[in-house]
């Protein structure tokens, strides 16, 4: 959870939101602090059309802080009061059967979207120059041309919503947000933020966000976690012996939405007394587990042994998951050096 404040440090408590237009316009207002620099939101209402389907998002995300593999994401803003069957879930599921359908006149509507914006113009041109694509067309159709990928933005995420989502076993990824506020009516946002995690703050790696972010901010924003396909999760002494070694599995992982395509391998870093990453794994299948809003990742084999990589601050240790390449880990002899760009 990130909290974002444009105002002061205080007492705060949450305001609740009473309909989603409310809801939705903080998001929009917030949508580079949540998305970091290396995401564009689309504020752009245009239904998915298939052949007998039809669904309306509520926007767009086009992550492009892997430069030549840009993906697309469909969002759905909501607030928890809503029913997550009949409401949010029926809506997904349209999203899910119509996208395949809409992809030609998607990928038109968000070009003329960028047209319409001189300044999202700017910075989608300063993704694809950063990429092997010839121009906007190309690098947009790259994007577009993927896989379904789905994203809800809500306030609540409760178990019921996972449920509904595991059912509809689609690429789709949760974000909560918040609106607090003091006493004096100054206001705070805590979120889910999309690119980054918890596990690597104490590493001085997350990347700040930035509002309005400029074309030359975007290439610095476009590094390690661009190349990372390996998930490092912190694993204590009879979990790791347990499930790690014993079921080939790790669970209840929170993992961003804009990683989870890229995950190809996981590794174990072992607590105290051993303190450092031991085993890796290729990764076989990433899904939600149980209504938890968190993940499990299965094996395609058992662990190998590696290294073992200690850390180079032994007062720092992972909090939760961070990412990196594998050749670049393997080749380290600390995990601050397999992180560095």
């Amino acid at each position: 959870m990130k909290l974002y404040s444009p105002t002061s440090n205080s007492s705060y408590k949450r305001f609740f939101y009473s309909t989603e237009a409310e809801f939705e316009k903080d998001v929009v207002a917030q949508a580079d602090h949540i998305f970091g620099p290396d995401a564009l939101y689309f504020d752009l209402k245009k239904r998915l059309k298939g052949k007998e389907i039809i669904g309306i998002p509520d926007g767009y995300l086009i992550d492009c802080s892997n430069a030549d593999e840009p993906a697309l994401f469909i969002v759905e803003n909501e607030i928890s009061t809503h029913d997550s069957f009949k409401h949010i879930g029926i809506q997904l599921l349209k999203f899910v059967v119509a996208f395949d359908d809409y992809k030609v006149e998607l990928k038109a509507n968000l070009i003329g979207h960028l047209q319409e914006n001189p300044g999202m113009m700017k910075r989608f041109e300063a993704f694809c120059a950063n990429s092997n694509s010839r121009n906007i067309d190309s690098y947009m159709e790259a994007a577009v041309f993927g896989d379904f990928k789905g994203l809800v933005i809500i306030d609540e995420a409760g178990p019921e919503l996972n449920k509904i989502l595991e059912k509809i076993r689609a690429d789709i990824s949760i974000l909560t947000f918040n609106r607090f506020l003091d006493l004096e009516g100054k206001v705070i946002f805590a979120f889910d933020p999309f690119q980054e995690d918890e596990g690597e703050e104490a590493f001085g790696t997350s990347i700040a966000a930035i509002p309005n972010p400029q074309p030359e901010q975007l290439q610095a924003g476009q590094s390690r976690k661009a190349r990372a396909d390996t998930i490092i999760v912190p694993a204590r002494e009879e979990g790791f012996q347990k499930v790690f070694l014993g079921q080939h599995k790790w669970h209840e992982i929170r993992i961003s939405a804009s990683m989870k395509p890229r995950i190809k391998f996981i590794a174990a870093y072992q607590s105290a007394p051993i303190s450092a990453i031991t085993h890796i794994a290729p990764v076989a299948d990433i899904s939600l587990y149980k209504d938890t809003g968190k993940y499990i990742v299965t094996f395609a084999e058992p662990a190998k042994e590696i290294g073992p990589i200690h850390l180079r601050e032994s007062r720092s240790k992972p909090q939760g998951p961070i990412y990196v390449e594998r050749e670049k880990l393997l080749s380290s002899r600390t995990l601050e050096e397999a992180m560095e760009k």
